[in-house]
């Protein structure tokens, strides 16, 4: 089987699950099988956010490499019928797409290696007919399932590839997948590329510290008026870069889907303000980027310089 995972974030993920995936997956089975995984790091979510699209690039990918089964990681954001995807399997093709954003913020590494056991052992299980029906009508365990989870099948129409589809529903279903963007975007990078607009307030803050005025002026104001102050100060900050590095995402579509990933990505543009390096594609990530061309054929992003900003 292949993991196919887009670069950064996925990737990593996807190479730190191929060093136990294998003996897990085998011990799971119970049927004396082995299970050879290989890593592949490839932008199959380049350039679009169509989930159909994206779909075929995966058959048509899996197609060229042979591959027996594949499932492809994405830290895209997906939306299938105005839900967000979580998961999208086709047994007749042995593929499965795994949006990890709907995951949630928290333990991702280990819900993502639950996810792709669940989803690798329904692929490669054996053909059920009669009562029990076809494979692809078996509910998925583990992270899939759950009174409190808010993760439930999914619609798939009759001309989509995929056979089987999960999705996440509700307010609880929507702060899962918001958390989940917001830690895809690794906002721990935000603090090392600060470096050189740290230089200017350390010393400005020292001097601070030593002026009686700062001081009394602190004592002098209530607790709420502090509060509002730092409130305002925190706002007006986030809304100056927003509006400086042009971050604000706005759709031309008319569609649901389009306006609800607008929504998404502008809330968290508003959580995290310094964001990673990515594409449009990708989360929306290239409003506060610069594409140039790159040795590899596809657009280079270059991270805005957070410094001069500040």
């Amino acid at each position: 089987m292949t993991l196919l995972a887009d670069p950064d974030a996925p990737t990593e993920i996807a190479q730190r699950m191929d060093r136990i995936l294998p003996d897990r997956l085998a011990a799971r089975s119970g049927r004396q099988r082995r299970f050879d995984v290989e890593v592949v790091s490839e932008p199959f979510t380049a350039g679009t956010e169509d989930l159909s699209t994206v779909t075929r690039r995966i058959v048509d990918r899996a197609c060229t490499g042979n591959w027996d089964l594949v499932v492809a990681l994405t830290d895209l954001p997906l939306h299938a019928h105005g839900r967000k995807l979580v998961v999208d399997l086709s047994h007749e093709h042995g593929l499965a797409l795994l949006s990890l954003p709907t995951l949630g913020g928290l333990r991702l590494q280990s819900r993502a290696r639950r996810a792709v056991e669940e989803v690798v052992l329904s692929l490669s299980g054996p053909q059920v007919t009669g009562s029990e029906g076809p494979p692809s009508t078996k509910p998925l365990r583990g992270p899939f399932s759950g009174r409190l989870m808010p993760i439930r099948p999914g619609q798939v129409g009759e001309e989509e590839i995929a056979d089987l589809r999960y999705v996440v529903r509700g307010p609880y279903g929507y702060l899962r997948v918001l958390f989940g963007t917001v830690r895809a975007n690794r906002p721990w990078r935000l603090v090392p590329g600060l470096s050189k607009a740290r230089a200017a307030p350390l010393p400005t803050g020292a001097v601070a510290t030593v002026n009686s005025t700062v001081w009394n002026l602190a004592t002098s104001l209530s607790t709420p008026r502090l509060v509002i102050a730092t409130v305002g100060s925190v706002a007006l900050m986030i809304g100056w870069l927003i509006v400086d590095a042009n971050l604000w995402h706005r759709t031309g579509e008319v569609s649901p889907e389009a306006k609800n990933r607008a929504a998404l990505y502008n809330v968290t543009t508003v959580v995290q303000p310094g964001r990673r390096t990515g594409q449009r594609s990708q989360l929306g990530k290239d409003r506060g980027h610069v594409e140039r061309p790159g040795r590899s054929g596809r657009g280079a992003v270059h991270e805005l310089d957070l410094a001069n900003w500040l």
